[in-house]
């Protein structure tokens, strides 16, 4: 499925791009040239992999990623220097200058890291309430942050071949008071 999106600014570069990419069978489905007509692409296609740089006229890579969040995967191309101000860790970066096999290799793995993420099972409502209640039920015995509780979790449940609402599960069954902070850590 082509849900492959490029936007630069000014919009030749766009077309330097899109020549770049058919040159190496990667056909692009849109060409937009603002982060809203990005956003508006992503919303309609139900998801992408976006081909960027670092400034559009109506808002950064960084705040693009914000607005997208998870529906879509983000490769900026720029200059290492501007490349060193993306602060969204979902970012895939790429410098300037760039040849097409280097370009057409990077948006490969965007397109399979996005192909993998539309592929993996979503946790459902209920799954979502208890690593939910466990990371407050963590955060409130152990003194961390949720972006703390959140990544102890995912270590669990991989380190114990298990899924990260199991887990949860684990710890808010058994896990209230003093002794779940030195119980864990």
């Amino acid at each position: 499925m082509n849900h492959l999106i490029v936007a630069f600014y000014p919009e030749h570069v766009s077309q330097r791009i899109c020549e770049m990419l058919s040159a190496s069978s990667l056909p692009v489905r849109t060409v937009c040239s603002s982060g809203a007509e990005v956003i508006r692409a992503v919303n309609y296609m139900g998801g992408g992999a976006v081909v960027c740089g670092m400034k559009l006229p109506d808002m950064t890579a960084d705040e693009l990623a914000d607005s997208l969040e998870e529906q879509a995967s983000i490769l900026v191309v720029a200059k290492p220097e501007q490349l060193e101000y993306c602060e969204n860790p979902h970012l895939f970066r790429l410098p300037l200058p760039v040849n097409r096999y280097d370009l057409s290799a990077s948006v490969r793995m965007l397109i399979q890291a996005e192909e993998m993420k539309r592929a993996a099972p979503k946790p459902s409502r209920s799954d979502q309430e208890t690593i939910a209640q466990a990371k407050r039920l963590l955060q409130a015995t152990c003194a961390i942050s949720e972006e703390e509780a959140h990544r102890f979790l995912q270590k669990k449940s991989m380190a114990a071949h298990r899924k990260m609402a199991d887990v949860a599960a684990d710890i808010v069954r058994g896990g209230t008071g003093e002794t779940l902070g030195r119980r864990l850590f």
